[in-house]
């Protein structure tokens, strides 16, 4: 009789624990949700500042490089023609 008590008790137990358990699962999954949509709107905004800061500095680079030849004609004594 005890072993049909105890299988009551922890049958009933059990059941009790997958209640909460399905009340507390969907919570974190939305909450999990939420955060890597968070992570994934950050890594875009990131990628969008990454390619923006990229072509700023090629954009740089191109007139250093430019200045650079320029100069380099100007201490040879000709001048490039402009490409402006």
């Amino acid at each position: 009789m005890d072993g049909q008590i105890s299988w009551a008790v922890t049958g009933t137990l059990w059941t009790w624990k997958e209640r909460v358990m399905n009340l507390i699962i969907p919570g974190r999954r939305a909450h999990q949700a939420r955060l890597e949509a968070e992570l994934d709107r950050k890594q875009d905004e990131m990628r969008r500042t990454i390619l923006q800061l990229a072509a700023a500095l090629g954009m740089e680079s191109h007139e250093a490089r430019r200045a650079l030849i320029r100069e380099s004609f100007l201490a040879s004594g000709g001048v490039p023609p402009r490409s402006d």
